[in-house]
């Protein structure tokens, strides 16, 4: 990593499957260089570690993490609420006490004016490209009005790109210390949503028979007799 990069955050040691994401993002964003950015992607298990590659101050990130303010932080509860880009002045509006005391402390290290870009892949993972600077919200809005297209293209290539170069496993590695893996849940949330076997198959690029045998996983790890009692059992113990 090149000295531009030393002091940012991006969540791994240089043995990390994703130690060198950061520089991918970066290139990609080169046109925005004179902004601050996060790219955020996590699975629908509230106990996995979301992926976070940001070039916000380490120390605040730092923070973030330790104490996972991604549960109650204002911008992505309202992402997953959203398809389209949203300000962060709209963010905020729809924001109870907790998300503005958390944004204030925010503010503190000049993260203040800010647009995000969100995305839901076929597995059920939610992701979401922050960018944003220390001045006013409307100058901001102004600017990203003309870049819109773009960034929301911009975080579909690099989405796809990062989620076909690493394993799901290894990108959530804490999905491991939960009963099912990143691709049992994915599954399991399109069951829930009524998909059907040869539905999740095409959307996960992968066949009907490794549905089934995903299925079988799952009712075995929760101990249940099929797929509707899976669902069930997994919304119950909060894994969904």
């Amino acid at each position: 990593m090149d000295s531009r990069n030393r002091d940012t955050d991006t969540t791994c040691d240089k043995n990390h499957p994703i130690t060198h994401l950061h520089d991918e993002l970066q290139l990609q964003l080169c046109d925005l260089k004179d902004l601050k950015y996060a790219y955020y992607a996590a699975t629908h298990n509230r106990n996995v570690e979301p992926i976070i590659i940001s070039n916000y101050p380490p120390s605040w990130v730092k923070s973030y993490k330790d104490n996972k303010s991604y549960l109650i932080d204002p911008i992505i509860k309202h992402g997953l609420r959203e398809i389209t880009p949203f300000s962060w002045h709209e963010a905020l509006a729809n924001s109870g006490p907790e998300g503005v005391a958390f944004f204030r402390r925010a503010t503190r290290y000049r993260i203040c004016s800010g647009t995000t870009f969100t995305l839901r892949d076929a597995s059920g993972t939610f992701c979401a490209l922050s960018v944003c600077d220390a001045g006013s919200q409307v100058d901001f809005d102004r600017r990203m009005a003309k870049q819109q297209s773009q960034l929301q293209m911009l975080l579909i290539k690099f989405h796809s790109w990062l989620m076909t170069s690493r394993t799901t496993d290894q990108l959530f590695s804490s999905a491991a210390d939960g009963p099912l893996s990143t691709r049992e849940l994915g599954v399991l949330q399109l069951v829930m949503r009524g998909k059907t076997y040869r539905e999740i198959a095409t959307d996960c690029g992968i066949s009907e028979r490794t549905v089934k045998f995903h299925m079988s996983n799952i009712s075995g790890k929760l101990q249940v007799g099929n797929a509707k009692q899976a669902v069930y059992e997994a919304k119950r113990q909060g894994i969904i």
